[in-house]
């Protein structure tokens, strides 16, 4: 999506500059609204520097997407207090906080919205999810799950990492995106944290109960 090749120190730092100017103004007035004209007035630099680094609007949107997922993972992973020697709920309630955290936020919502308008972007899309695969939340759990004595859980810890996800940001994130409607307080994260938690860990142990012992 961007150029490989090597970027001195000031064309990084100028790269860097367009993408604060860039992130601040897409989320600011949405995606279609903002042109490299109003990046550029802004970030300074030029059309060259644009297109060298990011090949057009939407790649330069993708790298900062790339950037965010990549500081998201990091956040969530500094903070979540994962242990096998904790039990499973409790592992997925301090997971689920720091989760819901990101996304019940204006600025999350106002991503969501720019990558809707980006769904006829295939390309980009795909390359953007096969790049940043490992830098997804849902990994943290599933080796959390690959880990864990059921069988049915192992088995499965990429699926029920990625459900589990899913199950957290749904149906207020997508609601937040395309109605925008209120975001949750403290009070309904934690109420939709433990409503979840007990319906997921509830749906693990009767699929789990439902499956012969090998023999």
């Amino acid at each position: 999506m961007n150029s490989n090749k090597t970027l001195s120190k000031k064309n990084l730092a100028r790269k860097d500059r367009i993408k604060k100017v860039a992130c601040e103004l897409f989320l600011a007035r949405g995606f279609q609204e903002v042109s490299l004209s109003d990046i550029i007035k802004i970030s300074g630099g030029s059309y060259s520097n644009i297109y060298d680094c990011f090949q057009s609007k939407e790649g330069l949107f993708f790298e900062i997407l790339n950037d965010v997922c990549k500081k998201h993972f990091k956040l969530v992973a500094s903070q979540i207090h994962i242990s096998e020697d904790k039990e499973l709920k409790e592992n997925l309630i301090s997971f689920a906080r720091v989760f819901i955290k990101i996304y019940n936020t204006a600025s999350m919502v106002s991503l969501g919205r720019i990558i809707f308008s980006q769904v006829y972007n295939i390309n980009y899309l795909q390359n953007w999810m096969q790049d940043n695969q490992k830098f997804f939340a849902h990994n943290l759990l599933a080796d959390l799950f690959s880990k864990q004595k059921d069988q049915f859980i192992k088995d499965n810890a990429a699926k029920l990492a990625i459900t589990f996800c899913n199950m957290l940001k749904e149906p207020y994130f997508t609601l937040n995106v395309l109605v925008d409607s209120q975001l949750m307080s403290k009070k309904e994260q934690e109420e939709h944290i433990k409503f979840i938690v007990d319906l997921f860990l509830n749906g693990i142990s009767n699929k789990a109960c439902r499956i012969p012992n090998q023999v």
